[in-house]
């Protein structure tokens, strides 16, 4: 009985390394078999984030000299909803699968390139849209605030004409003050609007031809805010005075300017005078000359 136990063992332990040999091979087959199907859905999940970036490469496609409709401003907002969903939706469904995986890819090192890859290119489209959504953002305040400083020539005209009423009468200071306060605040945002164009056109130069009329009207609106503020009341006299020192100024410059025409024509009228002299002259040198 102990001989035959003995035996039993001896090839026991003689089959034992053919058995974890065999064994072996069996998980290591399992695991190619694993590490092709994850690498065949990797390929997918790549698949589906490379479209989703050449989707957004050409996001933005509009005409500069004209301005941007209601309804491509809805098409653009829609079109970069649906490119934020469809990329959350692929990170919620990547970060569950890759976990899921996560023995297989930690002890791979194929796997664990392809995560890197797939991640690189997350990163690049997440930062593609938010570098869209900027631009999309300058563009649209950009037509708001060309839209809105040509609004205001009308209403700057009108608080003009206001100010110089309430200039008239002391009585009325307290409201001159109150409209300067609210010409103020008005200003402030052409400002900001007016900036907001600036920077626009320095990611889009091709607006550059609009921003020459907006550059006209947020002039013409600076200068006019500065007449505003500068109102204040005066006694008659005093404007009187004034009116006779700007009319006297005006007639000084008109008269150097005067001046300084009839020298030109003098200068003009000698000049001429003294060719037309030496031109006789010359045509009376009728004696030879050695």
């Amino acid at each position: 009985m102990m001989l035959r136990l003995k035996y039993i063992i001896i090839i026991c332990m003689a089959l034992l390394p053919q058995i974890l040999l065999a064994q072996t091979e069996e998980i290591e087959e399992q695991q190619d078999s694993e590490t092709i199907a994850i690498k065949v859905k990797m390929l997918s999940f790549k698949s589906e984030l490379s479209d989703l970036y050449e989707r957004a490469m050409v996001f933005l496609d509009f005409d500069a000299q004209a301005k941007m409709k209601n309804s491509q401003q809805n098409l653009y907002e829609d079109r970069m909803k649906r490119l934020k969903t469809a990329l959350q939706s692929f990170n919620s469904r990547w970060t569950t699968y890759t976990q899921a995986q996560q023995v297989y890819i930690a002890d791979n090192d194929s796997l664990l390139n392809w995560v890197g890859e797939i991640q690189l290119i997350q990163q690049a489209l997440s930062d593609s849209l938010d570098s869209k959504k900027l631009q999309y953002d300058q563009l649209v305040g950009f037509n708001k605030a060309e839209d809105f400083l040509f609004s205001q020539d009308s209403i700057y005209k009108e608080m003009y004409k206001e100010a110089v009423s309430l200039s008239l009468v002391s009585k009325l200071a307290p409201r001159l003050e109150a409209l300067k306060a609210k010409e103020q605040l008005k200003f402030a945002d052409i400002q900001s609007n007016y900036d907001k164009a600036k920077e626009a056109v320095v990611v889009f130069p091709g607006l550059s031809k609009r921003m020459e009329k907006i550059d006209a009207r947020y002039i013409q609106l600076k200068s006019m805010s500065g007449k505003i503020q500068e109102m204040a009341f005066k006694p008659f006299i005093q404007r009187v005075k004034d009116y006779l020192m700007g009319f006297a100024a005006v007639a000084i410059l008109l008269m150097f300017a005067n001046l300084a025409v009839s020298r030109l024509k003098s200068i003009k009228q000698a000049r001429d005078q003294a060719k037309k002299l030496r031109d006789t002259l010359q045509g009376k040198q009728d004696y030879p000359t050695i």
